[in-house]
């Protein structure tokens, strides 16, 4: 009876094994089922919306971003200010009229006590000459309508750098969600043979509790990677001018620019780079207005003519009968002999803030070398962090496949294994990383040369 109990025992415990197993299957099972329909769910949307890519992205945001937009309103005033009018370079044209009832207690001159004069006359003024104070204007009217414009396309090039980097900063986060859900794949394979050997006594609970933390590990990681990868898009979306919901899809694929010289971008900038050539125009604006302050120093010459109709009526009778005509000219000469030194602080102000100006391009100049040599050189060490990534990822690769073909045998732990993977997620995290920094610096340094944005673009 007693071996009968035992035998029935060892039944009933085969019984219970084979029902563990299949919870542990279907449990499998039902994890796969998850992570593929996560999967689908996150890649079926994004197949059917539209494909953005860089170039479309920077065209919308110049048509559509405020920044841009009002960059280039400024730009259109400046523009329209570049007039002879506003430098006093046309002659003033008036209208005048009047209506004078006048009542004195004795008669005036003309022997009216009570009478009324009407007047209607066509006035021109022009100023001949006022020491080429009029012409500096205008010069410097002219240099502010090129400073607008530089400081547009400063303003556009900054949009779309700010464009490019979000793009990129969301392709990246796109490839964080692709690396986190393969390692949420690897994991849930690797919890599921756990299970499975624990099923078959041939690993202790240890080893599937140590599954399962890294498991929710990785799963963590996924939900940081899609947080990231919505800010991402959003953030793209507020420079696009688009709802922040919005979604789409983008190329996670780059091309490098192989033609790319230092000395040529570095020449290309002095000529080229807005922000350089704002303030070697604001030398320019400074050089007129020490112009326009020595023309106190000269006297003035202006003509004036007019022709009119008058008359005078005897009472309150305001009216156009009996018009006479006339016509008046005048030559005017206006030369200050003193005002209180003002004329001469004015000079000795504009050649001092002069000097300044010049001092602020020569600063500019060289933080613009500064600035050149560090992109270029940064950009050469990320092109070649990129070549040893790519290595790095190649290693990392294989490195993987062995030890799981050496897990799945069981001639390997599990923290072994769990650091292979680990180190390939760090490696494909790398290498997006990598590639999309030095793309951007690609960028910075074309926004040196001037080649990122066209002078029609500014329009």
């Amino acid at each position: 009876m007693k071996r009968k109990g035992m035998f029935g025992t060892q039944k009933t415990e085969g019984i219970m094994k084979k029902r563990r197993n299949r919870v542990f299957a279907c449990g499998a099972m039902l994890l796969g089922g998850v992570v593929l329909f996560l999967s689908l769910f996150l890649v079926s949307p994004l197949s059917a919306a539209e494909t953005l890519s860089l170039d479309d992205a920077i065209a919308e945001a110049l048509s559509r971003n405020q920044d841009v937009l009002v960059a280039k309103g400024e730009a259109k005033i400046s523009g329209n200010n570049v007039n002879i009018g506003n430098a006093g370079l046309l002659p003033r044209i008036d209208l005048v009229g009047s209506v004078n009832y006048q009542d004195n207690e004795e008669p005036s001159v003309s022997g009216l006590a009570e009478f009324t004069s009407t007047s209607v006359a066509l006035q021109a003024s022009y100023m001949l000459f006022d020491g080429f104070g009029n012409v500096y204007t205008f010069r410097k009217l002219k240099s502010a309508g090129r400073l607008g414009r530089f400081q547009a396309r400063n303003a556009i090039e900054e949009v779309i750098l700010l464009v490019s980097d979000a793009y990129y900063a969301l392709a990246d986060a796109s490839e964080q969600v692709a690396v986190a859900e393969e390692a949420l794949a690897i994991s849930g394979d690797r919890l599921k043979r756990a299970r499975l050997r624990s099923a078959y006594g041939q690993a202790n609970s240890l080893e599937v509790l140590s599954a399962s933390v890294d498991a929710n590990a990785d799963s963590v990681a996924w939900k940081e990677a899609l947080l990231g990868k919505d800010n991402a898009s959003r953030r793209l979306n507020l420079l696009l001018n688009r709802p922040v919901d919005a979604s789409y899809g983008i190329r996670r694929d780059v091309s490098f620019d192989r033609s790319l010289n230092k000395a040529d971008i570095l020449q290309s900038a002095k000529q080229s780079f807005s922000a350089y050539l704002v303030a070697r125009e604001s030398v320019t604006q400074a050089e007129h207005d020490l112009g326009i302050t020595r023309s106190d120093f000269f006297p003035e010459l202006g003509l004036q003519a007019g022709y009119g109709f008058s008359n005078t009526l005897a009472g309150f009778k305001p009216g156009t009968d009996d018009l006479s005509g006339s016509f008046s000219a005048a030559l005017t000469l206006n030369f200050n002999l003193f005002n209180g030194f003002q004329s001469s602080i004015r000079s000795q102000n504009a050649r001092i803030e002069l000097q300044n100006r010049k001092l602020l391009e020569e600063k500019a100049l060289n933080e613009l070398e500064k600035q050149v040599a560090d992109s270029w050189q940064e950009y050469l060490n990320t092109l070649d962090i990129l070549e040893f990534q790519k290595k790095n990822l190649e290693t990392a690769e294989l490195n993987f496949r062995r030890s799981k073909e050496l897990y799945v045998l069981g001639q390997l732990t599990t923290t072994t294994f769990r650091e292979a993977q680990l180190n390939l997620i760090h490696a494909r995290k790398s290498i997006a990383s990598a590639r999309y920094d030095a793309k951007m610096l690609e960028l910075k340094l074309k926004r040196f040369a001037g080649r990122l944005v066209s002078e029609e673009e500014v329009e």
